[in-house]
């Protein structure tokens, strides 16, 4: 039983001397990330609205023909340029040719009486001039030479009437351009007022912008705009308002406004007819926050950003985003002027990261 006392003597000991050779652990202080820093700013920037629009040339042309009859020939397909004044397609005439024919006779005729006529007129005056003339006989010669004169004029019109049909039968160019569409199909019956084929003149183009109605009282004719394509790598041009419909009623609540692009041969040799465009309207100036769409983190509907605090540490925020400017964005709410930001970082950010600016 004495034994216990001596045990409990010898535990305690090596319990101590454990303990004072415990050696004490080493402090690891935490890795910073290396971020690039900004200080949001809210400054006066230009206000520039945007509006959608499509690309159509100035000058754009349905051909049709006053005449019925069967299309005999088609000389042009879409795609091709064309010339003024070139023949595109033919309508079957024979018929015309024969009214033709036959005109031209009857002004044989009208133009032989006529010439006779006038002969005697003026053989009779002669003759009236020396008293060897009644004036009976002056005033029926007088009569004969208006009814021969007014025969040949009538002829005249009537030849006028038929090369006018003509000209409905050979559809021509009627300027430099490309043929856009084809609408008919050699055999194919042609009547007045039907589209027959469409061309477009590449030399002048246009945007047609829907206006909502908030902002079609900002714009004035005349002023200059930025007309941007997405699809040829946001390649933007020059343009002026030229005109604006001041009526909505049958364009679906939306305004129109037609923007004239500025004259850019080397940039507008690849446009085409068809495609969208961006207008850009620039008025007035506003206060905003402006940051780099880069620096946006966005989970589901949520739009957000790293602001930095006072120690250093990064902080997840929610913020409210507003339009677009290139590659900046708008901040409403979320971030406050003077605030720090991370717009890029090196490693990965969470809530309470130390970050350093690189």
């Amino acid at each position: 039983m004495k034994k216990a006392p001596l045990l409990v003597a010898l535990a305690v000991g090596i319990l101590i001397s454990a303990c004072g050779n415990k050696e004490p652990k080493e402090v690891v202080s935490e890795a910073k990330v290396q971020a690039q820093l900004a200080v949001a700013e809210l400054k006066d920037y230009p206000m520039v609205y945007s509006f959608s629009g499509k690309l159509e040339a100035e000058k754009i042309a349905n051909l049709s023909t006053r005449m019925m009859g069967q299309v005999s020939r088609i000389y042009v397909k879409p795609g091709q340029k064309v010339n003024q004044g070139d023949l595109l397609l033919e309508i079957r005439n024979q018929d015309i040719l024969a009214k033709k024919a036959q005109v031209e006779a009857n002004k044989v005729e009208a133009t032989t009486a006529f010439e006779s006529v006038e002969k005697d007129l003026k053989r009779y005056e002669a003759l009236f001039a020396s008293n060897s003339a009644s004036d009976k006989e002056m005033d029926d010669i007088r009569a004969q030479y208006q009814m021969a004169k007014a025969r040949l004029e009538a002829v005249n019109q009537m030849e006028k009437e038929i090369d006018e049909s003509m000209r409905y039968t050979s559809i021509r160019a009627p300027y430099n351009g490309i043929v856009t569409g084809k609408f008919v199909q050699e055999g194919d019956m042609a009547n007045p007022g039907m589209p027959l084929l469409s061309i477009e003149s590449s030399a002048q183009w246009k945007v047609i912008a829907r206006i909502p109605e908030a902002d079609i009282s900002r714009l004035n004719l005349n002023d200059p705009v930025k007309v941007q394509f997405d699809a040829l790598n946001n390649l933007q041009l020059e343009g002026v308002i030229a005109e604006i419909n001041p009526s909505s009623v049958n364009t679906g609540n939306q305004f129109e406004a037609k923007v004239i692009l500025a004259e850019q041969p080397e940039q507008k040799a690849r446009l085409y007819s068809g495609m969208y465009a961006t207008v850009f309207y620039e008025q007035g100036t506003q206060s905003l926050i402006l940051v780099p769409k880069s620096a946006l983190i966005t989970k589901g509907q949520l739009v957000g950003l790293y602001a930095v605090g006072q120690s250093g540490q990064a902080m997840l925020r929610w913020v409210k985003s507003g339009k677009t400017y290139g590659d900046s964005i708008e901040i409403i709410s979320g971030l406050a002027d003077g605030e720090t930001y991370i717009q890029a970082s090196n490693g990965k950010l969470f809530d309470g990261a130390l970050v350093e600016n690189k």
